[in-house]
């Protein structure tokens, strides 16, 4: 839905989105070879590892693992700690998942079949699931207790419901699967230096949020916590 509005925006030439931050990185680099995107030219940029700055820019602001999360009320003993335990009879009827909304979630799927075995998705259906779009109602049908437990989302999706109080815990697989979060700046922003200064405070120290990567003063910083 965000990349369709966005194309619109860019192909009737209307004001509106200047810069973006999304998992797609794919539909990033397309744009990145058709000049699309401008490159990154805040002081902030000598410091950041070129690794995580695709294309001169295309800046990788952040790596999050896909996690497992659960409602500790309806699920008050044996949680979960991996996805071969979403299999478990008492789970039937009380998951969620995602429907195929972005290319991201598509790897994960894949990912899924690979790593779990050729059956899992499978058995995962026979499960009953509840099928939701994308991590965050996933994470609010954990918090309201609608589903027990959620076989997709992320740390982002659920920390605020659970500073909140939600009494939702939350599980990181192993083995487990990450996603990145890139941000670009359009050049059909109406706006594009203000634009460049928003992305550069955004590299900076002072606008990274908590838990910067140990050992490197500016690169992505994990958001689970």
């Amino acid at each position: 839905q965000l990349l369709t509005k966005i194309e619109q925006e860019r192909n009737n030439n209307t004001d509106g989105a200047d810069l973006m931050i999304s998992t797609e990185i794919r539909w990033y680099l397309d744009r990145a070879k058709e000049n699309k995107l401008l490159k990154v030219a805040g002081p902030e940029t000598k410091n950041w590892p070129s690794k995580f700055l695709r294309e001169g820019s295309i800046v990788i602001l952040d790596l999050e693992p896909y996690v497992i999360a659960y409602n500790r009320n309806e699920v008050k003993s044996n949680p979960p700690k991996g996805y071969a335990d979403l299999l478990r009879p008492e789970y039937k009827g009380r998951l969620g998942i995602t429907e195929l909304a972005a290319t991201t979630v598509i790897g994960w799927y894949d990912w899924m079949e690979k790593t779990q075995g050729p059956d899992f998705l499978t058995r995962l259906k026979a499960q009953n699931p509840k099928v939701y779009v994308g991590a965050v109602p996933n994470g609010q049908a954990v918090a309201s207790g609608e589903i027990a437990v959620s076989a997709y989302t992320v740390t982002t999706a659920v920390r605020s419901l659970i500073d909140l109080g939600a009494p939702i815990e939350i599980v990181v697989p192993s083995p487990g699967l990450g996603v990145q979060h890139g941000t670009v700046i359009f050049t059909w922003s109406k706006r594009p230096n203000a634009s460049l200064v928003f992305l550069d405070y955004l590299m900076s120290r002072d606008g990274r949020p908590p838990g910067t990567v140990p050992g490197t003063a500016r690169a992505p910083c994990p958001t689970f916590r």
